[in-house]
């Protein structure tokens, strides 16, 4: 049997929100259909075409992320194809075990960041904008709630993810705040609010450029807590 990682309750939290983004069914049920939901809504969200290489990337990493949860699952239960949110748990817990970095991955998983972002990033200029992040919210994270307090929520989420407007939310810092989502055990950090987990008070946190940079390091390999480094930004969390 694999080994797994006991996640914390916070992770949970979490996966939790990206569960349910990923368009289980009725009965609260990743199934096989759940890939033919989730394209749907991105095709209508992002006007992508079925045939665009944007759309193949998602359609591709999403097919290949729910292969390997019902391989997952079939092995831990006997299930064929489907998988509740205990599952997702199981999951990911044998997923992160021993990894420290996403370049640990297979490549399909680190490549979810890269279709997130290229979702959000609506009007492709390479830098998601406080706006693009609220639609995001609000179209395909399906946040109940005000406009007011949508608003709110959003600007919150990208003053964190941006340390107050100070750096661009741009693929690189996208990615590095998609590791603390995966990696992160406290509520520390701003990768929480990929998927609008804003049920964790903000920790204050300060992006630093021009951290040491290791020659054989690459953007791909980031540290998502505070034991380590990340190649272009330190993350400090009081």
């Amino acid at each position: 049997m694999m080994s797994a990682v006991e996640l914390s309750q916070f992770q949970k939290d979490k996966l939790r929100y990206y569960f349910k983004f990923l368009e289980p069914n009725e009965v609260k049920t990743i199934d096989i259909h759940s890939t033919d939901r989730l394209m749907e809504r991105v095709y209508k969200y992002t006007s992508w075409t079925p045939d665009s290489p944007n759309a193949h990337q998602c359609l591709e990493v999403h097919t290949l992320l729910f292969e390997a949860l019902f391989e997952e699952t079939d092995k831990e239960d006997g299930k064929h194809k489907t998988a509740v949110q205990e599952d997702w748990y199981t999951f990911w817990s044998h997923v992160l075990s021993g990894c420290k970095t996403m370049k640990h991955f297979p490549v399909w998983l680190r490549l979810i960041p890269k279709t997130l972002f290229n979702m959000i990033d609506r009007n492709e200029d390479a830098v998601i904008e406080p706006k693009e992040l609220k639609d995001f919210y609000k179209e395909m994270v399906r946040i109940s709630t005000s406009e007011t307090v949508l608003e709110k929520w959003s600007m919150k989420a990208y003053a964190a993810m941006t340390d107050n407007g100070h750096y661009p939310l741009n693929l690189d810092l996208f990615e590095q705040i998609f590791a603390n989502f995966l990696f992160g055990r406290t509520p520390h950090g701003p990768g929480k609010y990929i998927f609008g987990c804003f049920k964790h008070d903000i920790s204050s946190f300060q992006l630093i450029q021009q951290a040491p940079q290791d020659d054989d390091d690459d953007s791909s390999d980031m540290y998502a807590n505070n034991e380590k480094r990340p190649r272009k930004f330190n993350v400090f969390f009081t």
